[in-house]
């Protein structure tokens, strides 16, 4: 609750005398040690410890006094106002119930959800929705002497908009710190629009820069937030960051950052482009547009981690139909590749559509399903064309025994395409392969101590695909050319589930663990090197041993990996690991974070995140991000954070390879925060 707000519950509450001539029907009760009527004069007056409550509201005072033909109200002596949790205290409260204008005298508002306390020696109501306050100030930390203040000489305020004071002066404890003549910030009683906490530092690329950030809720359904970026090295900068939603549960975001680059003397920026389009319960469109104004702009000006190290840049305009069994998509794909000298050789699918048709049963067990797709192959340099794949299949499903389960399918993936460049050899092509299969599992559930259930499922798969014929070569991607082979997969997936009593009954169920090891043979053909999926594995007929899983003994923590080992070469080909702990109600999306990446011979990677609360008001932040391949860290950031009950400071530093940087925010409770909100 605002302070408008507040006063707005004040003038609800005055006009209690009015209705307390009517108490046996309106709700409203009245105590006082003396109450008198005033005939002549129509007027109503209590004293002494008087007493009024309506719908849940009580107003305390020494004395009341109310004027029914002319609207005045006047309470005087130990005000206490209530209503729930927020209450108002003052001297003296006079007001006009008619014209809803009147002056409060050394009022105090205290809203205990948010914890904003607001003092004025004279508060005025001068409209419906208008307040003047004049030496007011206003808080939310406790205590007669708080951590911060704001005041000023005069202070104008209207409900759901604006508040404008003149002469502000904000204090940090008695000193004054910050004299502006003019200050607007906001009253709305939902999303409140108005400037937010700016936010200044230090970095190698950009020197000295400040952020101020203005928050700005037109409607209901929209929010935007401007940036206004000063960087001493680089120059000034505009960003903008627009979401809204739409009925029927249509969303979108448009993000942009626009800056005149003073060091390279040209204009650099980028924009950002989402939306989700619920067209009918069946039909959505998506797009998902990224721009750049040139390649090194992510390492130039990018903050977040993953962005300023990007190596591609995809743009995306889709579509997608459904109906019970079939599904009908399109999409326009556009990718830049930022590592690349150019992006002339870059593949683009401009568009592809895709039609599916899934589990249509023919006769009894017997099932038929089919994948189809339609690509336009672009880009400057390099083979062009289009390419038509259909993919039909039969599948049979059987239960052996009513034990097992066991499926048998046949098909056969056949291509065109329509070929052009100087490298391609005729314009109608064609490739085909045959693919047949059949996958038999044994499902086994056993139940512990009726609490934990575990769920055992061995299995076996055969798959054969056809040698590819046709077509020679690859033009476009590694689905033109699928080494043909003969193999058998065996596994044994594991799934353990916890069941546990509510405490207002009923059983709640949790998986806790799931295990899965697998190995395939390789009869006849060359297999795909999963590390590098351009070139077949030679001379390997036994696969790698699989093994994934994922372990949560609490619901704060939770242990996932999945690894690969070759037992030909007796060493390790991939692993992954990953440790995530979550505070005791979740709220806090990670206290740490540990996760390392391994493949041979291509990265070795290791990523931690920590927070560490050194003392009740100070916590520390470290995130670390160390190639172990290249022997050094690609980036390192440290945060040290300083919270009171209304106020808190943040410092940090980041250090990467071509850029350092040092920010510092600052925070006040229940003024807002320093960065914009990125989702909805």
């Amino acid at each position: 609750m605002k302070a408008a707000r507040a006063l707005g519950l004040l003038a609800y509450l005055v006009a209690a005398p009015q209705l307390a001539q009517a108490a046996l029907d309106t709700g409203v009760s009245l105590e006082a040690d003396t109450l008198k009527i005033d005939v002549p004069t129509d007027s109503y007056q209590a004293s002494g410890r008087v007493r009024m409550e309506r719908a849940g509201v009580s107003l305390l005072a020494d004395s009341v006094i109310y004027h029914r033909l002319t609207g005045d109200a006047l309470a005087e002596g130990n005000i206490f106002l209530q209503k729930a949790s927020d209450t108002l205290k003052g001297d003296r409260i006079s007001l006009n119930l008619k014209t809803e204008t009147g002056e409060l005298l050394n009022g105090e508002l205290f809203v205990k959800s948010s914890n904003f306390r607001m003092r004025g020696e004279r508060v005025q109501k001068t409209g419906e929705e208008d307040y003047r306050v004049e030496r007011g100030s206003f808080t939310t930390c406790d205590g007669d002497l708080p951590s911060w203040h704001f005041e000023a000489r005069d202070l104008k305020v209207t409900l759901d908009d604006f508040a404008t004071a003149r002469d502000a002066v904000f204090y940090v404890g008695k000193v004054p710190v910050l004299y502006t003549p003019y200050l607007l910030f906001p009253v709305n009683k939902e999303r409140q629009s108005g400037l937010l906490i700016p936010r200044i530092g230090h970095s190698t690329k950009k020197g000295f820069y400040y952020v101020q950030p203005y928050y700005w809720a037109p409607t209901p359904s929209q929010e935007v937030t401007f940036d206004f970026d000063v960087e001493s090295s680089r120059g000034v900068g505009v960003g903008w960051d627009y979401r809204y939603l739409r009925r029927g549960g249509s969303e979108g975001s448009l993000q942009g950052f626009g800056l005149y680059d003073t060091d390279a003397e040209r204009f650099r920026g980028e924009l950002n482009q989402r939306h989700l389009e619920l067209l009918t319960p069946s039909i959505t469109l998506v797009s998902d547009i990224h721009l750049i104004t040139d390649r090194s702009y992510y390492r130039d000006f990018s903050e977040d981690t993953g962005d300023y190290n990007r190596q591609l840049l995809q743009s995306n305009i889709s579509f997608d139909k459904r109906w019970e069994r079939y599904a009908l998509s399109g999409e326009f794909r556009y990718v830049e590749d930022l590592v690349s000298a150019n992006n002339n050789a870059t593949l683009q699918n401009l568009p592809a559509l895709n039609f599916t048709a899934a589990g249509n049963r023919l006769a009894g067990p017997l099932y038929f399903a089919m994948d189809s797709s339609l690509i336009n192959f672009q880009r400057i340099e390099g083979i062009t064309g289009q390419r038509l794949t259909l993919s039909p299949r039969l599948t049979l499903y059987q239960k052996p025994a009513q034990l097992f389960d066991l499926s048998v399918y046949g098909g056969y993936r056949q291509q065109f395409y329509n070929l052009y460049g100087a490298d391609a050899p005729g314009a109608l092509q064609q490739a085909g392969q045959a693919e047949a299969g059949s996958t038999l599992s044994l499902p086994l559930a056993r139940v512990y101590d009726g609490r934990y259930r575990h769920l055992v499922i061995p299995g076996l798969e055969y798959s054969y695909l056809q040698e590819p014929h046709g077509l020679g070569f690859t033009p476009f991607d590694r689905l033109d050319q699928i080494p043909g082979h003969s193999s058998l997969v065996w596994s044994v997936s594991n799934l353990l589930t916890e069941k546990t009593v509510k405490e207002g009954g009923g059983s709640e169920y949790r998986d806790i663990l799931y295990l899965k090891l697998s190995q395939g043979y390789w009869f006849t053909g060359q297999r795909l090197n999963l590390l590098n999926l351009d070139q077949a594995d030679l001379g390997h007929r036994l696969n790698d041993l699989m093994i994934e899983g994922k372990y949560l003994p609490t619901r704060q923590l939770t242990v996932s990996g999945d690894g690969r080992y070759n037992a030909v070469d007796n060493d390790i080909s991939t692993a992954n690991l990953a440790v995530e702990l979550r505070d005791g109600e979740g709220s806090n999306p990670r206290l740490a974070a540990f996760g390392y990446r391994y493949s041979r011979s291509e990265l070795s990677y290791l990523e931690g995140r920590f927070t560490l609360p050194l003392t009740s008001q100070v916590s520390a932040s470290v995130l670390g991000r160390y190639s172990f391949d290249k022997g050094d860290f690609l980036e390192s950031r440290y945060s040290l954070e300083y919270k009171r009950q209304c106020w808190g400071i943040v410092g940090t530093y980041t250090n990467r390879p071509d850029n350092k940087a040092f920010t510092v925010n600052f925070t006040l409770s229940g003024v807002g925060g320093l960065v914009p909100i990125r989702a909805f």
